[in-house]
């Protein structure tokens, strides 16, 4: 099967075609690392590569590996996680940073900045890999890592995270937030006990305190230092639906490691994002602002994706619409991203008439397909197996 029209294709072409291609030609064997990305024709294209794309595609090799989809993931993973240390970590006795980009041939760093969502992907990078492995190694370096976000990054006054060291902006966004929260609650997850989930639970008091507005029903991207409104009025109240289906499965997963009750907010978010979010053809919008008027009406691929996951939370919860939103959302991506213009490639980012908007194939969005296709497949399983 070419592409996905369903569920069950949407996880077999992951497993299928995704997988084997960017194990193949989307990994430089000489230098043991991921590519960053690859052109029409599916060759890899010379841009420095960043830690951020090495770690999202150890987890999703990781991943695989463990569920039995890319056994061999387990090597590539193992390697990418090699050259990372080698090539982006500064790695000291108390605390261990990562360089941004590296150069995709010599290795040297192309930019030393210390970047909050690279940390977040790291750690979460270390937390799979640790899970299939069991390696006590990785555990002591995610606790150097999170020592030097916590020393360095945390803003100690205000809470969360600042974008980057050197920082170019006071400006905070939620979205460092939210992957930071990611990764605690998957190393929570495969090693409890280590104090991962009091980290995960600061994170979600900032989501409550600072990052939601429960008198507009959203989740807003953008603030100044202090959490208060952004100066820019163009950036004061504005959501991406994709970040409101991602924080409604996240919260779902803070719940089952701790037992809190999410269930309105978990609602909220889904809510406003379906209501706003959708063109009329039912692609997931870039932006919208809290008023309900759309900010930018492109559309990336990935908030599909992240729709799939917050629905396979309400199907596992008892609601009857959401096996038919996760399927609208996978035929969406079939009929609009996938499978081109190579198998096993995609289309990232489309104007809102439909025409490709970048001219290269992201390594970086393998993370959300797989991660969709995993929590998919929980979904279709019962009925594959019954069968």
């Amino acid at each position: 099967m070419s592409k996905p029209g369903d569920l069950a294709s949407f996880v077999t072409w992951n497993r299928e075609q995704a997988l084997p291609a960017w194990a193949t030609q989307g990994f430089d064997t000489a230098n043991g690392r991921f590519v960053e990305r690859l052109d029409r024709s599916g060759q890899p294209l010379a841009v420095p590569h960043r830690a951020m794309v090495q770690a999202r595609q150890i987890y999703v090799y990781a991943h695989a590996a463990e569920l039995g989809w890319y056994p061999a993931g387990a090597v590539l993973a193992e390697a990418a996680m090699a050259s990372l240390r080698r090539d982006f970590c500064d790695d000291g006795a108390d605390v261990a940073s990562i360089a941004f980009s590296v150069d995709p041939h010599s290795g040297r760093q192309v930019s030393a900045t210390r970047d909050s969502y690279t940390h977040a992907f790291v750690l979460f990078a270390i937390a799979h890999l640790y899970r299939l492995n069991r390696n006590p190694a990785l555990t002591g370096l995610a606790g150097r890592i999170a020592a030097f976000v916590e020393r360095d990054m945390m803003d100690r006054i205000h809470g969360g995270v600042v974008d980057a060291l050197p920082a170019t902006s006071t400006a905070k966004r939620q979205n460092p937030q939210m992957h930071l929260l990611e990764a605690y609650l998957a190393l929570e997850d495969a090693a409890p006990g280590q104090g991962w989930l009091e980290r995960a639970d600061t994170l979600v008091a900032l989501f409550y305190d600072r990052l939601s507005k429960a008198d507009l029903g959203a989740l807003l991207e953008h603030f100044a230092h202090d959490w208060s409104p952004h100066a820019d009025p163009a950036m004061t109240a504005v959501f991406e639906p994709g970040h409101h289906y991602e924080w409604a499965w996240l919260l779902d997963r803070h719940r089952q490691l701790c037992g809190r009750d999410h269930g309105s907010w978990g609602d909220t978010l889904h809510t406003t994002a379906a209501r706003h979010g959708h063109a009329p053809n039912g692609l997931i919008y870039d932006e919208v602002k809290a008023d309900g008027q759309v900010a930018k009406a492109s559309h990336r691929l990935w908030p599909h994706t992240e729709a799939i996951k917050s629905a396979a939370v309400r199907h596992r919860d008892g609601d009857t619409q959401a096996m038919n939103e996760a399927t609208r959302m996978a035929t969406l991506l079939d009929n609009h991203f996938l499978s081109e213009p190579f198998v096993g490639g995609w289309t990232d980012h489309i104007s809102p008439t439909g025409e490709p908007l970048v001219d290269y194939v992201p390594a970086s969005s393998l993370y959300h397909l797989f991660l969709a296709a995993s929590e998919a497949d929980r979904m279709v399983r019962p009925a594959t197996t019954s069968s």
